[in-house]
């Protein structure tokens, strides 16, 4: 039985290799915004118009998630008005919610590149999923499933070193040392900066 369960890992580990994404069950290396732009294949923002739980259609005995996102801004990656992706899900209490992926609930997301199996997540799980939040006077901010802890280091000395300038707002949460949540804008300008940074 131990060998069975541990080659069965063993397969899940190679099958899917970054693509797996736990949002409850899983732990992940601290990830700044400049590894999640960096890696992602795609960075959208947009609404979720569905999440469906289902088997995967070459393995049924995993669970996955397929999600339709509402496209309203590409800041990577080709510009779709829909993208639908699916998600494996490790942890069983993710099968409940669908993965926490609410029908109309607004995210910024930065997704892996698709694996061989039709299988994507967030770059660095809950770390590349950002919740967008509107209040009633208007303002508009994003935290992903970290708190945002971490996000900003070493981004300014990356693009002081790229020559790269960004606004005064933008610069101030930069420099925020503590989490939180980031004024979108704010957010999507450092993301389109360190995209211009890349080599």
């Amino acid at each position: 039985m131990r060998v069975g369960a541990g080659l069965f890992l063993g397969l899940l580990g190679l099958l899917f290799g970054s693509a797996v994404s736990a949002q409850q069950g899983a732990y992940t290396l601290p990830a700044s915004l400049d590894r999640l732009v960096t890696r992602s294949d795609q960075i959208i923002r947009g609404h979720v118009v569905s999440a469906v739980v289902e088997p995967h259609p070459q393995f049924p005995n995993l669970r996955t998630v397929v999600v339709t996102i509402r496209v309203d801004r590409t800041l990577k990656g080709a510009a779709e008005s829909t993208v639908t992706f699916r998600q494996f899900l490790w942890d069983a209490r993710d099968v409940a919610n669908a993965g926490g992926y609410g029908k109309t609930d607004e995210y910024l997301l930065f997704l892996n590149p698709v694996s061989k199996y039709g299988l994507t997540s967030p770059v660095g799980l809950e770390q590349g999923r950002f919740r967008v939040r509107r209040d009633a006077k208007g303002n508009v901010s994003a935290m992903n499933g970290h708190g945002n802890v971490g996000l900003f280091t070493n981004v300014s000395a990356k693009l002081a070193a790229q020559r790269i300038a960004v606004s005064s707002g933008t610069q101030a949460m930069l420099q925020s040392p503590q989490g939180g949540a980031a004024p979108l804008a704010a957010l999507e300008e450092a993301i389109q900066a360190l995209e211009t940074a890349r080599p």
